[in-house]
């Protein structure tokens, strides 16, 4: 699930204590690619605690705060779950060194697992608006087509920027359960994606030479993916460990 926050900071505007300029600003400056912590209130017996920190997957070329995660059956997600309509919440940050790097004549290469794509949606949105002049390439792994996060608004993304490129890669088969039920889940001849886990073999067949040599690799998602991301990267396409980034996510 998703869920957008105001930029607005709507308390202050209340209660008249900031000047016009004020009211143009946001709450929140923050990079592409970086988290904050969430404070929503009324999280009770919670064992991780009554905040949790969220990458902001919205960029800040748009007009609201953004964070997507999977809901678990914590005292935390399901406040958040519910949270209604205008209610206020307290956010502290940015934090985080998990962002595009300046030199743009370097490409981006984003290896991304499950959830883990939310920073990547921020920078390739971010990217896409501002038309930095960057070369991206993202390889976004996930169990099943149903499982692919924000992949329609990705396709837009490719449309609108000529430097953008995404591998779409699942990792499960499409259960058949008979051939009456073709026509109610995507069938293995509908998916045009890849298959498979991200190997070296996918990533030779999608990558330049010469994009493996100069490119800057990002890898994001659950600590048994960044491990095997980062062996591959390093060991299997000989990528030295100064171009690589990793964010760990090591629960949602």
């Amino acid at each position: 699930m998703s869920f957008r926050f105001s930029k607005k900071e709507k308390q202050k505007q209340q209660q008249g204590k900031e000047s016009d300029d004020d009211r143009q600003g946001s709450f929140l400056d923050y990079t592409a690619g970086q988290y904050a912590f969430f404070d929503i209130g009324g999280v009770y017996n919670d064992p991780r605690g009554p905040i949790r920190h969220f990458t902001i997957s919205s960029s800040p070329t748009e007009d609201f705060i953004m964070i997507t995660t999977r809901i678990r059956n914590t005292p935390y997600k399901r406040r958040l779950s519910s949270l209604e309509e205008g209610t206020i919440v307290k956010v502290r940050g940015p934090q985080g060194k998990f962002v595009l790097h300046d030199d743009y004549s370097k490409p981006a290469v984003f290896l991304s697992g499950g959830i883990g794509v939310t920073p990547f949606r921020s920078m390739i949105k971010y990217a896409t608006d501002r038309q930095l002049p960057i070369r991206i390439v993202m390889f976004d792994s996930n169990r099943n087509h149903e499982n692919t996060l924000f992949k329609k608004e990705f396709d837009e993304y490719v449309n609108k920027n000529r430097n953008l490129k995404i591998v779409y890669t699942i990792t499960e088969e499409e259960q058949q359960q008979g051939a009456q039920d073709t026509s109610f889940s995507p069938t293995r001849q509908q998916w045009t994606g890849e298959r498979g886990r991200i190997d070296k073999a996918m990533l030779t067949k999608h990558l330049t030479d010469e994009e493996i040599r100069n490119s800057i690799f990002y890898t994001c998602g659950p600590p048994v993916m960044i491990k095997a991301m980062q062996d591959l990267i390093q060991n299997d396409i000989k990528v030295q460990k100064d171009r690589i980034k990793v964010e760990e996510f090591t629960g949602y």
